[in-house]
């Protein structure tokens, strides 16, 4: 993580670009490299790195114990490994992000539970707040604590979900203001059970009735913590992830986070940064910093198994042969290799892009799409090659050993790699926060989209007032699949800044090259040759209906039948005020029928 104090911080970031229709060469080109003398530096940590994996881990007999080796944390923390990012006067290695990518990933390609262990303590844990917090007594106890050498967590997570805004956990301030007394529960907790120092979001209620989630400081030796379990799960085994209790829990009032630094809590998309943080290196605000532990907790394992489930591939179809011919001579088997190829180049490229083009574009948005676009090529990639070693894949590695088969742990690899699609936000959720930043932050905004293709492809006639929809409308799409779109959707090819009308109703989309008004309104706008239905954000016809019949249901191509989808044309609607809204629904400049049948209300 280094950067110039006086350079400034890049505002632009590629996914925005992406979610806008273009590609944005002129930030991927050059693709960003790592520089030879930070390489150097961190093939350097990876070789000691490498010396203590193969001194202390067999990665079969952790997964079986579930358990890691008896002073192995004690090894790691010596060894500078849980503080990768920190300088060397505090006990730390000094190392980039990206060269502590390649540690963690080195970790995961030998055991999945190690990477977790080392990814959460770097990414998760107390000395990664060190950039970003202002000098006081909170940042002095946590450089104390890391040059010490601690094994360091965040505990958020509760039964009741990380997604609600509320914090069941907590917290209230003693009669003189000197400390806060925490009670609650937290689950899955990484690093948990070891944990030296955590940091614990509890619920403050202020003065005057006002609710806040903050930040605490938490040294487990206090009196009334507890670890309540060790969770075992499917994979990961020998992780060390807990439920932890706070019992009455004493902690000092400078060991409370700022609340201007709060921004450890916010869903990706949104940042703020503390006031009081340095600038350069540590102008990262915490939702950054989340973001990037998130990334070092994920991305790195994706590619590591992803690496192992190619080599495994390769070695299969190389020995493996039927009727004399080989494996490798199939096309199928040729598509398969290239498939899980594509998948190891997709997590390469995608992490590299996030952790090394920081220095020219904001990778924030990027790196949070990340998580999911690697974790899901990881399970791609780790499916395929079970299906690819058929019953030899789901096999486990102890019961091939013990025939004198090559122990491929492939089936231990299947079980971790389902993790990644949880940890750091399950999937679905990610996808969920990631589609509404987009969405607000473009699509929503007259700043956005909106603005930019008002101005470039749809200017309107009259910018004094507009209709925006009100109830949800219809759009028959491609293929004639009618489908709704919901109440909150602005219709960005409308006029930019204007007001809608008293009782809002909904704006027709008129075909490209035409062009449709209110008259009630006194508004007209033209229609976009390439607009995308956003009703296809929620439903994919393309994805999920059959291919399409030929058009004309009597067997003649060229033009729809009358009964058909494609053939409707939906009534013409009317603003708030009653009046009609003129549209022409065809393309006058495209005679291609489906496009010409094609309608948007």
């Amino acid at each position: 993580m280094t950067s110039s104090p006086s350079s400034p911080r890049p505002s632009r970031n590629a996914l925005e670009d992406l979610f806008r229709g273009r590609v944005p060469w002129d930030l991927l080109r050059p693709f960003p490299d790592q520089d030879p003398t930070d390489r150097a530096a961190g093939d350097e940590a990876l070789g000691r790195f490498d010396d203590l994996l193969r001194a202390w881990i067999d990665p079969a007999e952790v997964d079986r114990s579930g358990q890691l080796p008896d002073g192995f944390l004690e090894a790691l923390t010596a060894g500078g490994f849980l503080a990768l990012m920190i300088g060397p006067q505090l006990g730390g290695w000094g190392l980039s992000l990206f060269n502590a990518f390649r540690v963690v990933e080195r970790a995961a390609s030998w055991c999945m539970p190690v990477a977790f262990t080392v990814a959460v303590s770097n990414g998760f844990g107390s000395g990664s707040y060190l950039a970003a917090l202002p000098d006081g007594p909170l940042k002095d106890m946590i450089a104390q604590r890391v040059a010490a050498g601690i094994v360091s967590a965040g505990a958020d997570a509760e039964a009741a979900g990380t997604a609600n805004a509320r914090r069941t956990t907590t917290a209230v301030p003693t009669a003189d203001g000197s400390a806060y007394v925490l009670n609650g529960e937290k689950v899955f907790i990484g690093n948990g059970p070891v944990a030296d120092l955590l940091d614990v979001s509890a619920m403050v209620v202020s003065d005057d009735g006002s609710e806040s989630v903050r930040l605490f400081f938490v040294d487990t030796r206090s009196p009334g913590f507890s670890v309540a379990a060790r969770h075992e799960f499917m994979g990961l085994r020998g992780a060390t992830i807990g439920a932890l209790r706070l019992d009455d829990v004493r902690v000092p009032a400078e060991h409370l986070l700022a609340e201007s630094s709060d921004g450890w809590r916010m869903r990706p998309g949104e940042r703020t940064t503390s006031d009081d943080a340095p600038t350069g290196d540590a102008a990262l605000d915490l939702g950054e910093l989340a973001t990037l532990g998130r990334a070092l907790v994920i991305l790195p394992s994706a590619l590591a198994v992803a690496r192992n489930c190619l080599e495994w591939s390769i070695d299969f179809v190389g020995r493996r042969s039927i009727d004399g011919r080989s494996l490798d001579d199939y096309t199928a088997i040729q598509d398969v290799l290239a498939s899980t190829a594509a998948d190891v180049f997709t997590i390469e490229s995608i992490a590299a892009w996030g952790l090394l083009g920081r220095t020219r574009a904001d990778t924030q948005p990027d790196l949070t799409a990340a998580k999911n676009l690697t974790s899901l090529a990881c399970w791609r990639a780790v499916d395929r090659t079970m299906s690819l070693l058929g019953a030899e894949g789901y096999e486990t590695a102890h019961s091939k050993a013990r025939r004198g088969a090559r122990p491929l742990p492939v089936e231990r690899a299947f079980r971790d790699a389902r993790a990644l699609r949880v940890a750091g936000g399950v999937d679905f959720m990610l996808d969920k926060w990631t589609a509404e930043s987009a969405l607000a932050s473009g699509y929503y905004s007259e700043s956005g989209v909106a603005t930019e293709y008002s101005n470039r492809r749809a200017v309107p006639a009259s910018t004094t007032s507009g209709c925006r929809p009100a109830a949800a409308t219809t759009c028959f799409s491609w293929w004639g699949t009618p489908v709704s779109l919901p109440r909150s959707v602005p219709v960005r090819h409308g006029p930019v800044g204007a007001t809608s009308c008293s009782r809002t109703s909904a704006r027709p989309r008129p075909s490209a090259g035409s062009e449709a008004s209110c008259s009630a309104c006194r508004s007209s706008w033209r229609g976009l040759p390439d607009w995308p239905s956003l009703a296809t954000t929620r439903r994919w016809p393309w994805r999920t209906s059959p291919a399409p019949p030929p058009v004309g249901g009597s067997g003649t191509r060229g033009r729809p039948s009358p009964t058909s989808p494609l053939a409707r044309t939906p009534a013409a609607p009317s603003c708030a005020k009653g009046l009609s809204i003129s549209s022409s629904v065809t393309n006058p400049t495209d005679s291609s029928p489906r496009k010409a049948a094609t309608t948007h209300a």
